[in-house]
């Protein structure tokens, strides 16, 4: 195994947080209104995309080379956070509060669940048991990739915003990452249990 395939997968996690970064300063200059060029909230919508498919890449190549790490096993899941929760608050904020259709409990639901995870991954990695994402994470992360640039487009591209079906579209990922969110919680916690009940050296994964 050479260093390439040691650091690549950890590089990549590391490039979907300055693209997160980058996101956010582009999306800061969308000023949503009827009639503006929607250029921008484009190349936002695609930095966003961009980045949530490298979260899809990294853990890929960690996988298939075994190099998965502590490192990355901790910053990814901190990383698509970041991008997630933080595509959900500008969406609960002017210019896009009013069409992006999230509504600010549905944020505290999503923040919550995270906090919650993160907490308990944290404590049982700590005994020395690996906790990392299961299936149901891992879509609830798809489920919610979708839906954050579904509904900036809806708040912020006219040709979106006034679409019928789109708007329904959007509603619906809305709900979707709402209800996935509710239910992989509950998978990790049960999880959770699980893996502070087994004997030390045991997993769950």
């Amino acid at each position: 195994m050479n260093g390439v395939q040691r650091s690549l997968p950890n590089a990549i996690t590391v490039g979907r947080l300055l693209l997160a970064v980058v996101f956010f300063v582009v999306i800061s200059g969308v000023a949503g209104t009827p009639g503006e060029d929607p250029s921008r909230a484009w190349l936002a919508v695609w930095i966003f995309i961009v980045a949530a498919v490298t979260d899809i890449l990294d853990g890929y190549l960690a996988r298939r080379w075994d190099t998965v790490s502590p490192f990355g096993r901790v910053l990814d899941p901190v990383v698509d956070k970041v991008l997630v929760i933080g595509g959900l608050v500008f969406l609960v904020a002017p210019p896009f509060a009013q069409n992006s259709g999230v509504m600010p409990w549905m944020v505290v639901i999503v923040i919550a669940r995270e906090v919650l995870v993160t907490s308990v991954r944290a404590m049982i990695e700590a005994s020395g048991k690996a906790f990392g994402a299961d299936w149901a994470g891992k879509f609830k992360m798809l489920v919610q990739c979708v839906a954050v640039p579904v509904c900036f487009g809806n708040a912020a591209i006219e040709s979106r915003r006034t679409s019928p079906d789109f708007n329904t579209f959007a509603a619906i990922m809305v709900w979707s990452m709402v209800i996935v969110t509710v239910l992989s919680g509950v998978s990790a916690m049960i999880r959770a249990v699980r893996a502070m009940q087994a004997p030390s050296g045991k997993s769950q994964t």
